[in-house]
């Protein structure tokens, strides 16, 4: 039996393979979101100049091989601070949804499985939650905590973690019908093992394909709140903040702004396109 059950989940990793290789548009963005990924990195070992450096003698310098992709108006280097900038914008959109599934998954299954007052309450939370655009949201939450790169995170996390609320739960709530739970009842198994040894792996892969997609929009709502002004310092080596200190230079000195414009748009591309490959080979129905 075990053997049979390995042979099939083997036979199922070879086919998602298959489905990899065959999407053109999935490899592109994976070579890109791993190359973005890697130079972030090793961003001190390969930027010329640090984030905060600045060359007062080469303000609004524009590119050239001493300034790949030229200087700001306070000479900074706008190729390192790019670098920096995908450090920074890459921790920031990992730890909002990483938060945000742990504790929307926690909450979404304990309500789909148990039901019930508790299943009401919690549904009832996160519909004010998702009452409010997340923009709107954030943005109140960081004018109220406060400035800085962590309250920026948690701001997002707490916006985002009813939609994975949401998700979860549907999921949960069509395994738990399912001959295999009771079968585990029927075992002696405690209900906290069978939720989350059995019914939330079995109900996750939506939930994947969800936080690869929102890696991406994490990345442009962190720069959407940075460039508005509620995110982090001015100055800092963050892409939204540099494009938003950098437009006042749009037609004179364009290379400010469309660098880590064009730097925003590599990077969420690669991300969106991993996770619309990962939505294709996991959902079945989406296959090819």
């Amino acid at each position: 039996m075990e053997s049979k059950r390995s042979q099939r989940r083997l036979k199922e990793l070879r086919y998602s393979f298959h489905l990899l290789w065959n999407s053109p548009l999935t490899l592109i963005g994976i070579v890109l979101a791993l190359v973005v990924i890697v130079i972030a990195l090793i961003a001190p070992l390969i930027a010329p100049y640090g984030p905060e450096q600045r060359i007062w003698t080469d303000k609004i310098a524009p590119p050239s091989m001493s300034h790949l992709l030229g200087t700001d108006d306070t000479g900074g280097d706008i190729f390192s601070r790019i670098l920096y900038g995908y450090r920074l914008d890459l921790a920031i959109a990992s730890s909002v949804v990483l938060v945000a599934v742990i504790f929307g998954c926690v909450l979404g299954s304990i309500s789909g499985f148990l039901g019930g007052r508790i299943e009401e309450g919690l549904m009832r939370i996160t519909d004010v939650f998702l009452s409010i655009p997340s923009l709107i949201l954030a943005m109140s939450i960081a004018v109220v905590m406060g400035r800085s790169v962590l309250n920026l995170a948690l701001a997002m996390a707490i916006t985002w973690w009813p939609a994975y609320a949401r998700l979860i739960r549907g999921q949960v709530m069509v395994e738990k019908q399912k001959l295999y739970v009771d079968a585990a009842k029927a075992y002696g198994i405690g209900n906290i093992r069978i939720l989350f040894h059995h019914i939330v792996p079995n109900s996750i892969y939506p939930v994947m394909v969800k936080a690869t997609l929102d890696l991406g929009a994490a990345i442009l709502t962190t720069a959407a709140l940075s460039f508005l002004g509620f995110g982090v310092e001015p100055g800092a080596a963050e892409l939204g903040r540099m494009v938003a200190d950098g437009r006042q230079f749009v037609f004179s000195a364009p290379w400010i702004v469309s660098a880590p414009g064009v730097a925003i748009f590599v990077l969420c591309l690669g991300l969106n396109l991993v996770g619309d490959g990962l939505r294709d080979i996991l959902d079945p129905r989406l296959r090819r």
